[in-house]
């Protein structure tokens, strides 16, 4: 590793530390794996505490930017870019019920929306058979007992993730495995699931594959739209009955 960083100025506390080692690593200067020079070796480069640069790789760490192990053989190693920390966040305003029902709707009928349409225009005959297979593990679920729906929830996130694989996107993906396995909470408290409502629901995933199978994007996108509003008007409905 070949890597000049900038030293510390007067006043400037650990956050000089967290951007000049951050751009090195978006820049490529330093490589997903490698691991960053020692604490002793990074106060000398900055110019600056052995304090400082602790808190940085703190910082770094939350940020998803680096691991840091203790012992012998430890250190700061730059880890692979990933989408964990936006996922996080999203998952806490989810959990904490700080989303509210009518903006999760509408931010779940753009993202299930294009993913639906782009899933029609790229979904090949591999992705379709995945599909179909998951609806009829879906499908046993239907008419089991009620302590048991939660299977058919698990396969309901299950396919929606599944469209998010074949659109290509992992920045939507990421956005909606957190949503999916977090929504439970809403659904829990204000939708009175019955087999019957299971059968709609999966009447909508099939509808939603056909069109996917058709190449039919418009109607894809359509399909998974309504079938969001129509699960958050019930929804809705409950909570403010």
């Amino acid at each position: 590793m070949n890597i000049q960083f900038k030293k510390m100025k007067p006043l400037k506390s650990y956050q000089h530390v967290v951007e000049e080692i951050q751009t090195a690593i978006c820049d490529g200067s330093i490589k997903e794996g490698e691991k960053l020079p020692s604490e002793m070796k990074l106060k000398e480069m900055f110019d600056t505490s052995r304090g400082t640069i602790r808190e940085a790789l703190r910082v770094l760490e939350q940020k998803g930017l680096i691991t840091i192990k203790t012992g012998v053989k430890g250190g700061a190693r730059v880890q692979a870019a990933n989408t964990k920390p936006m996922s996080d966040n999203v998952a806490i305003l989810i959990r904490q019920q700080k989303v509210s029902l009518y903006h999760l709707a509408e931010f779940r009928k753009m993202m299930e929306g294009h993913i639906s349409e782009q899933a029609a225009k790229m979904a090949n005959k591999e992705d379709i058979k995945n599909l179909k297979s998951i609806l009829r593990e879906a499908k046993t679920h239907i008419k089991t007992k009620p302590s048991d729906w939660k299977e058919f929830h698990k396969m309901d996130a299950g396919f929606h993730q599944s469209l998010a694989r074949i659109a290509k996107n992992p920045l939507l993906e990421a956005n909606l495995v957190t949503v999916h396995d977090n929504i439970q909470i809403y659904f829990h408290q204000y939708l009175p699931f019955s087999e019957a409502l299971l059968n709609e629901n999966f009447k909508d995933l099939c509808d939603i594959t056909a069109a996917i199978e058709q190449k039919d994007p418009v109607a894809a996108r359509r399909i998974a739209q309504e079938h969001v509003a129509k699960f958050n008007d019930l929804m809705e409905k409950n909570l403010n009955a």
